[in-house]
């Protein structure tokens, strides 16, 4: 009787990373919505899901230059800066 293991888990992989990036470039593009408004990127971490997204990116930044795990990549680093 069969499972249905997966023995690779390299597709499921590449579909969470895809759907995460494109929640990320969900986000950067609030982040560049509220940039326009406000005139600047200093999300409060209070303020909803922004704001702890934002957080998030501050801590990702860190962890990655202390050269720890993150998903922070090159390409983002450009996109925020």
């Amino acid at each position: 009787e069969s499972i249905g293991f997966q023995w690779s888990s390299d597709d499921t992989f590449l579909r969470v990373a895809q759907g995460g990036q494109g929640k990320w470039n969900e986000r950067f593009h609030e982040l560049e919505a509220y940039k326009a408004k406000h005139g600047h990127c200093n999300v409060p971490a209070r303020s909803g899901a922004l704001g702890r997204w934002v957080s998030n990116q501050q801590r990702h930044y860190r962890l990655s230059k202390e050269g720890k795990y993150s998903y922070m990549t090159d390409e983002r680093v450009q996109k925020l800066e």
